[in-house]
């Protein structure tokens, strides 16, 4: 199996200034998981209002299916490069 990718590089670079950050993706994920999991409590009452007003059958099916197509493509991240080149400017953001 795949792992997630666990540090992004940006580096931006002017024909005068270079700078470069790298952000640590193991430590970034559980904070952004905690924040998603307090959003969604906070959303929860309102999804069920509107699941009450507007109910389908099989909803569900979509939504149950996608995760695992969503954890198969953060997955495969690590080695994904971007990289934009304009006029003497760089912006490239890297996965590791």
């Amino acid at each position: 199996m795949k792992r997630p990718p666990y540090l992004l590089k940006l580096r931006f670079r002017d024909s005068r200034h270079s700078f470069g950050l790298w952000l640590p993706l193991f430590i970034l994920g559980p904070v952004f998981l905690v924040f998603l999991l307090a959003l969604c409590l906070i959303v929860l009452p309102f999804v069920f209002l509107s699941l009450l007003f507007t109910w389908r059958w099989g909803w569900w099916r979509p939504v149950f299916l996608s995760v695992p197509a969503f954890l198969r493509i953060v997955c495969s991240l690590p080695g994904f490069k971007i990289d934009v080149r304009d006029n003497g400017r760089q912006f490239a953001i890297i996965f590791f």
